[in-house]
C-alpha cells in the first residue's frame, strides 16, 4: 500500500480513538493489515524498478503528501491532531526499513533480505497495477472519514 494510504489510515486511527496507549500500537499493526489487502505494485521485485526515475518520482510524491498531511494536521488542529501525526508516521514507518534495498538498488549493489524483509514482501500477496482500485478507494474513504475532524 502507498504511504499515504498507511499514512491516512493512521491519522484516522489517532483522531478517532484518542487514547495513546491503544492508538499507537493499533497504528502500526494497521500497517501490516493494510499491507495484505490487495493493492497497487509491480510483481516484478527487481532492482531494476527501483533504479528508474519513475519510482523515484512516486517515492518523492508519496512522501510529499504525507507531509501535507502532517501539515494539514498542525495548521487545522483538531482534537487528538498531535497523536493522529504520530500514528500517521507510525503506520507509515515499517516501510522506511526497506530504505537499505533502495540504496544498494539506486548504487547497483545487491542485497539480501533479512527475516524482516522477507515477511513484510510475503504479506503483500497481491501487488498488481489493477490493486490501485483498492488504492484509491481506501484514499477517497479516509478521507471520507477525515474530513469532518478539519471542520
Amino acid at each position: 500500500m502507498t504511504a499515504t494510504n498507511h499514512a491516512l489510515t493512521g491519522a484516522v486511527i489517532g483522531l478517532v480513538i484518542g487514547q495513546p496507549w491503544i492508538a499507537v500500537p493499533a497504528a502500526i499493526v494497521s500497517h501490516f493489515v493494510c499491507d495484505t489487502l490487495p493493492h497497487a505494485g509491480s510483481q516484478e521485485r527487481n532492482d531494476k524498478v527501483i533504479r528508474t526515475k519513475l519510482f523515484r518520482n512516486y517515492l518523492l510524491t508519496d512522501g510529499g503528501l504525507c507531509v501535507a498531511l502532517v501539515g494539514a494536521l498542525a495548521l487545522f488542529r483538531p482534537e487528538h491532531w498531535f497523536l493522529a501525526a504520530v500514528c500517521a508516521f507510525l503506520a507509515t514507518s515499517p516501510d522506511l526499513l526497506w530504505i537499505n534495498r533502495y540504496l544498494k538498488a539506486r548504487a547497483g549493489r545487491s542485497w539480501k533480505p533479512g527475516a524482516y524483509s522477507k515477511f513484510a514482501r510475503d504479506i503483500q500477496w497481491f501487488q498488481r497495477p489493477i490493486g490501485a482500485v483498492v488504492e484509491i478507494t481506501w484514499f477517497a474513504a479516509a478521507l471520507i472519514i477525515l474530513i469532518p475532524f478539519f471542520r
